[in-house]
């Protein structure tokens, strides 16, 4: 019976250190979206006063962001 508790006890601290591991997961996952919506108005906002066609690499799960602006000239 002691091995049992002793198991239990065990496995409740192994879910307590998993759930805590899951909030700050949760939190830093919130923290990327944010900065990557503030990168993205940055972008488009570059790409108007750049007049050019932009290309736009997101990638949440790795919070990897990559742009590439291409100038085009009017045809008149």
């Amino acid at each position: 019976m002691a091995a049992l508790e002793g198991f239990s006890r065990e496995q409740s601290e192994k879910v307590r250190l998993l759930e805590a591991r899951l909030e700050t997961l949760e939190q830093d996952n919130s923290a990327l979206k944010e900065k990557s919506s503030k990168l993205q108005e940055k972008v488009k906002a570059a790409a108007k006063e750049k007049k050019c066609i932009l290309f736009l690499l997101l990638s949440p799960s790795s919070s990897f962001l990559l742009f590439s602006c291409f100038p085009f000239f009017d045809r008149a």
